[in-house]
């Protein structure tokens, strides 16, 4: 073999690892994707657990390997847009869930599915059995390398754009949350929420649901004596928990009563509350029902 001949047979050798290495970059480029996304894609909990939550999830998310993280795409981000994220069946204050999805019909779920599984074959392949196109010493076969590596290349870049196109979009989504989440409507809903949620409105809904007459209507001074009975530390400290020094006015801001002042012949009168007839938090029979927060953000794909 002449210098020429070695020189370009050098030159082969070099075209295959540099291929290698720039397939082996898009994979790792996929694999980096696909853990930014599931990473805040998905997030539940109580609010003051929600940051550590998101923790957890991003830490054990950066050690699954690449057919891990496919299968969470699959189940999570594919899933189905109506499927609400399950919580304690006994909430005992706010629960808050987030999750980001693409939707489509399904053919789109199924080519998805096809897509990221031949990534996950295309991976293991050029990682654990590309040994056998690795003959350096033969020319042919080393053409035949740069051949299989362009190919394996075409069958990925798609991938890898629809990648990057469902993360903008992902990106953009995580702005409008943060918007949301920072909004004065968001702060007023979420701390109405609490509110109708907390021990002692639900507490007053159950002296009202056992202690009302034919016609719903409590006496506040009696319930009032029994809060004082059953809830004394939610009481004494209703000023600084719920922000309102009196019954009334607690139960005035939750929404959940309507609220009742009988005028008495001394010019004074006496107050009554009563369970509003439609009340989010409970059922007929006066069982509790805590309230939720779910955002799901869908991103519509079936023509990609």
């Amino acid at each position: 073999m002449d210098s020429n001949q070695q020189i370009a047979h050098r030159s082969l050798k070099d075209e295959v690892l540099r291929k290698i290495g720039r397939n082996l970059l898009i994979f790792q480029q996929i694999e980096g994707l696909l853990k930014m996304i599931l990473g805040d894609s998905r997030v539940q909990g109580y609010a003051d657990e929600l940051a550590d939550n998101k923790e957890q999830r991003v830490n054990g998310i950066q050690r699954d390997m690449l057919g891990l993280l496919i299968q969470r795409y699959v189940d999570e981000i594919l899933s189905d847009p109506d499927e609400e994220q399950k919580g304690p069946s006994d909430l005992h204050k706010p629960w808050i869930s987030s999750s980001f999805k693409t939707i489509g019909d399904n053919d789109f779920y199924k080519r998805q599915c096809q897509s990221y599984e031949m990534v996950r074959e295309e991976r293991n392949k050029l990682v654990h059995n590309f040994l056998p196109y690795w003959r350096p010493d033969s020319q042919e076969h080393l053409i035949e390398a740069i051949s299989y590596l362009d190919g394996q290349r075409e069958k990925i870049l798609p991938v890898w754009e629809h990648l990057k196109s469902v993360y903008e979009n992902f990106k953009q989504a995580m702005q409008m949350h943060a918007n949301l989440l920072a909004s004065k409507e968001f702060s007023q809903q979420f701390e109405l929420m609490w509110l109708q949620t907390s021990p002692l409105i639900n507490l007053f809904g159950d002296i009202a649901n056992r202690n009302a007459g034919t016609d719903g209507w409590v006496c506040l001074a009696y319930a009032g004596r029994l809060a004082h009975k059953n809830a004394p530390d939610d009481v004494a400290n209703m000023k600084t928990r719920y922000g309102y020094g009196s019954f009334k006015k607690l139960l005035m801001a939750s929404e959940g009563f309507e609220i009742f002042d009988k005028p008495l012949l001394n010019g004074r009168f006496r107050t009554f509350y009563r369970l509003r007839d439609i009340n989010p938090r409970r059922s007929g029979n006066g069982s509790k029902k805590t309230n939720r927060i779910q955002v799901i953000t869908e991103i519509n794909s079936s023509n990609n």
